[in-house]
């Protein structure tokens, strides 16, 4: 979640920046979304399985 905060931070940032760190952002935010996709994913996956007992 810090890395999507961090990310929409620099890219909405009022002051002009190189477009490397724009980018470089960019990528991060995508990345910081697929992380909390698979860990949602895991977690539902783990309580799903303690709910199915033995």
């Amino acid at each position: 979640m810090s890395l999507l905060a961090v990310s929409g931070s620099i890219m909405a940032a009022p002051i002009a920046l190189p477009a490397a760190l724009v980018t470089a952002a960019g990528y991060v935010a995508v990345a910081g979304g697929i992380i909390s996709a698979v860990s949602q994913v895991t977690v539902e996956d783990s309580k799903a399985k303690k709910d199915q007992g033995p």
